[in-house]
């Protein structure tokens, strides 16, 4: 009989171990994480199925970030918090108080399925968040244009309202549009080029005040996303006309240069006396006149008098003493 036990008991050792290790590979091997896609767009539902057990824990993250060194946004306890393989909304979980993320804004994340409440990762799922609705800003002045980026499919329409009315509630939109017909997912689009309802004629210059945002599903009332802004009373300042430029100022030319005088500039010649007949003695009429200088006629004649009378006497004595 001894000899018989010590003959089967390596046996049934060696089928223990198997069999331990079978278990082992087999729980290791039904755990798991999953994401229905991997794309989601804001305010949607992110539904994660995660399969663990004891104290393995779901945790979502940042792309990018590393469990244990950062804390985590959103997490559950596997089989604790749920029941292993159920579809679990990441968003009515347990926070960790990191409050600007908790709506989970667009950007990139990654789900980890961590570990026996440690940081030892077992397997992890990336996604994105895209948007569904935005607006280049949340504050605009009367004129501005309002651009809106909306993300949707078939119908989706995106609607302007006062802020406080409700779509569907008996009041028109002031503007719309349908997302995916006309345009394109996440095109930005002016809101006040879109349809416009008569019935609203009274705020279609959308005067200063505040307004919401909807994106609205499939051509009815059922809210997607929605933002409040608000438009101030203070007009778009317009810019002023641009002052014509001064034509330039002609170029004035530089004056020809000026030849110097030589350093021994020849004397000026005194202009010829016009001959004695050819001047005209005016008539006294009886004015005082200053004295003029007088001719040189008169002193001629007395010379030539006084020459003739030589000439004359000359000749007349040359006569006697011949």
């Amino acid at each position: 009989m001894n000899k018989r036990l010590f003959r089967i008991l390596p046996v049934m050792l060696i089928t223990a171990a198997l069999m331990l290790c079978l278990a082992v590979s087999a729980s290791a091997a039904e755990k798991s994480i999953s994401l229905q896609k991997t794309e989601f767009t804001q305010n949607e539902d992110i539904l994660v199925t995660a399969v663990g057990e004891g104290n393995d824990w779901v945790g979502l993250y940042l792309r990018g970030e590393t469990p244990g060194q950062s804390a985590c946004i959103f997490w559950y306890y596997v089989a604790q918090d749920a029941d292993p393989g159920d579809a679990v909304d990441i968003r009515e979980t347990r926070t960790n108080g990191q409050t600007e993320y908790e709506e989970i804004p667009p950007g990139e994340y990654t789900m980890w399925l961590l570990l026996d409440d440690g940081y030892e990762p077992f397997d992890s799922v990336d996604f994105t968040v895209i948007a569904t609705l935005e607006l280049d800003k949340y504050s605009y002045k009367e004129g501005d244009d309002i651009l809106v980026t909306a993300n949707g499919t078939g119908k989706d329409w995106v609607g302007l309202y006062l802020k406080d009315e409700v779509p569907g509630g008996g009041v028109s939109s002031i503007y719309w549009y349908y997302v995916a017909e006309g345009h394109t997912p996440l095109e930005p689009v002016s809101i006040k080029g879109e349809t416009h309802n008569a019935d609203r004629d009274d705020v279609a210059d959308l005067p200063g005040g505040e307004y919401t945002m909807f994106l609205l599903a499939n051509d009815g009332y059922e809210v997607i996303d929605s933002i409040d802004f608000k438009i101030t009373g203070e007009k778009k300042a317009e810019e002023p006309p641009k002052a014509e430029e001064p034509a330039p100022a002609a170029e004035e030319q530089d004056p020809d240069p000026v030849e110097e005088p030589s350093a021994d500039p020849e004397p000026e010649q005194a202009p010829a006396e016009a001959p004695a007949d050819a001047q005209e003695t005016p008539a006294n009429d009886g004015v005082t006149k200053p004295e003029e200088k007088k001719s040189g006629c008169g002193s001629f004649l007395g010379g030539t008098l006084a020459v003739l009378v030589t000439v004359l006497g000359a000749a007349w004595i040359s006569r006697r003493r011949s």
